[in-house]
């Protein structure tokens, strides 16, 4: 678990200087680590200032600014420096969502259909597309409602029973697959066979608690404000930082 960090007095005899502003361009770790150390002026409008240029830098490079952060946030000795870094990092999180955990494509099935694809000798089942999340990746890669999954990575289900299997059927493929991974999705659309490739995201953690809506071709549906309600209430929450956050000091390398 992450230490919490408490905020204590500071030295408030220990002023930095004011620092110019240097050009966005120009703008490099080095200065990023001088404005932490405004944070420990006395100068609210200082402070306030260098909180925006460092937040400014984030946005633009966040691989720069979530190593600096990372490293400032385990070596300062100053409690300030250390908590203004978890606070500079939490937006980075954010960004960083739909990048790690199981894999989402942003679909509601309907049933097993059975399909004698092209140049097979035996039938695969497939599963078919009932309706389709808005913002999803399943729609930024232009899979629609009707099209059948297949395939997903050359693999196929040979029987009704395997592809709707919760443990070894397509939603636990996809699950299994990862967030941030590429897959790719073997498609039946009107009579033709077509791989689509997808970068898949995040499966948001209480999407199995939200209510569906009943479709007129009998299929279910997730309501799509409902959907980003709880994706952005999970990527903005203390829960989602902790687990991200333990996850970057797992991947750093040992000193």
């Amino acid at each position: 678990m992450i230490r919490s960090l408490t905020w204590v007095g500071l030295c408030w005899s220990c002023v930095v200087p004011a620092i110019a502003d240097p050009q966005p361009s120009q703008f490099t770790a080095a200065d990023a680590s001088q404005r932490l150390e405004q944070m420990l002026t006395p100068d609210k409008e200082g402070r306030k200032k260098a909180r925006e240029v460092l937040s400014a830098w984030a946005e633009k490079e966040p691989d720069q600014a979530k190593a600096l952060f990372l490293k400032r946030m385990q070596e300062s000795a100053e409690p300030e420096i250390r908590e203004r870094c978890i606070q500079l990092l939490k937006p980075i999180a954010v960004l960083e969502y739909g990048l790690f955990g199981e894999g989402y494509i942003g679909i509601s099935m309907g049933g097993a259909l059975g399909i004698n694809l092209p140049d097979e000798e035996n039938p695969c089942f497939g599963m078919t597309i009932n309706s389709v999340s808005k913002g999803s990746p399943a729609e930024k890669f232009a899979i629609r409602p009707d099209d059948v999954i297949v395939s997903v990575n050359d693999f196929r289900w040979r029987d009704a029973e395997s592809i709707q299997d919760p443990n070894v059927g397509l939603s636990a493929k996809i699950r299994a697959i990862g967030a941030g991974r590429k897959a790719n999705f073997g498609i039946w659309r009107e009579g033709k066979l077509s791989t689509i490739e997808v970068l898949l995201t995040r499966r948001p953690s209480h999407i199995d608690q939200l209510p569906v809506q009943i479709q007129a071709n009998g299929g279910i549906k997730v309501d799509d404000k409902e959907m980003q309600k709880i994706v952005d209430e999970e990527k903005n929450s203390n829960v989602y930082f902790s687990e991200w956050l333990e996850r970057q000091l797992q991947a750093q390398p040992p000193k």
